[in-house]
């Protein structure tokens, strides 16, 4: 499995594809790359499908930060400098999707594409999930940590795929998720991610009980996208209806690729 340097971090990656279309993959929060997995497997050849773990998150390598938007942002960029990507299509999940929206924001240039799932609250956080003690109680009991990720992705197989999700997403580091609350939570972009430009998608699911809904149709506002909502799907498009996924992500690069031409 590889690692390259990225500013202060070891970054672990995997990816899928040799091809020169590159698409990177943001996960979301007590999650890893290894969420990504059932949408590399299915991804065009002639793309080059790479995932990376978040700072505090798998098995990358580095210190914790204030783990701000801007900060989470500045780490994809020398990833993706340090993979020497100058512009890339990019996919982002809840966290990840905030990730994602503020790299796009910062360069606009250097985004093909960008495709938001299970979008992250683009006017900030609701303060009812700005919950430390909640974060600290599934740190410290997998069990609970288990059923709370089964309840975000509901129609997930419950398969060994599944039991290395949890099991890697339950390591991430008790500073990120607690830093994560007040990062979600003072981030608001809002109608400045109008400016940007680039190709947005938005994908969401219709059973959703974090980011979907009425947050879900606002990202896609600002986005100047279209919100395609899955049928009894959950917070995790990417893990729950994955062939579904890839064909929404093919039709959306392969659409901007043809503008672009």
């Amino acid at each position: 499995m590889p690692y390259i340097k990225a500013g202060d971090s070891n970054v672990h990656y995997i990816e899928a594809g040799t091809g020169a279309e590159p698409v990177v993959f943001v996960h979301g929060n007590w999650v890893t790359a290894t969420s990504w997995e059932p949408v590399l497997e299915r991804l065009p050849l002639e793309w080059r499908g790479i995932a990376y773990d978040l700072r505090g998150r798998g098995q990358t390598e580095g210190p914790d930060t204030d783990y701000t938007m801007p900060q989470m942002a500045a780490d994809l960029r020398a990833f993706c400098d340090a993979l020497g990507l100058g512009s890339m299509h990019l996919v982002g999940h809840s966290l990840g999707s905030a990730v994602a929206m503020q790299f796009t924001l910062e360069n606009p240039s250097r985004v093909r594409s960008l495709t938001a799932v299970a979008p992250a609250w683009v006017d900030g956080m609701p303060e009812v999930f700005n919950s430390p003690e909640g974060q600290r109680a599934i740190k410290a009991d997998k069990g609970l940590f288990s059923a709370a990720l089964k309840a975000m992705a509901p129609t997930a197989p419950t398969d060994d795929y599944w039991q290395r999700v949890v099991d890697e997403g339950h390591e991430q580091r008790l500073e990120a998720a607690l830093r994560n609350l007040p990062a979600l939570t003072d981030w608001r972009p809002g109608d400045r991610l109008k400016e940007t430009g680039v190709p947005a998608l938005v994908i969401c699911g219709s059973d959703d009980p974090l980011t979907g809904g009425a947050n879900a149709k606002r990202a896609a506002e600002v986005l100047q996208a279209h919100c395609i909502i899955l049928a009894g799907v959950g917070h995790s498009p990417n893990i729950e209806a994955p062939d579904r996924f890839v064909e929404l992500l093919r039709e959306h690069i392969s659409s901007v690729r043809g503008a672009q031409r």
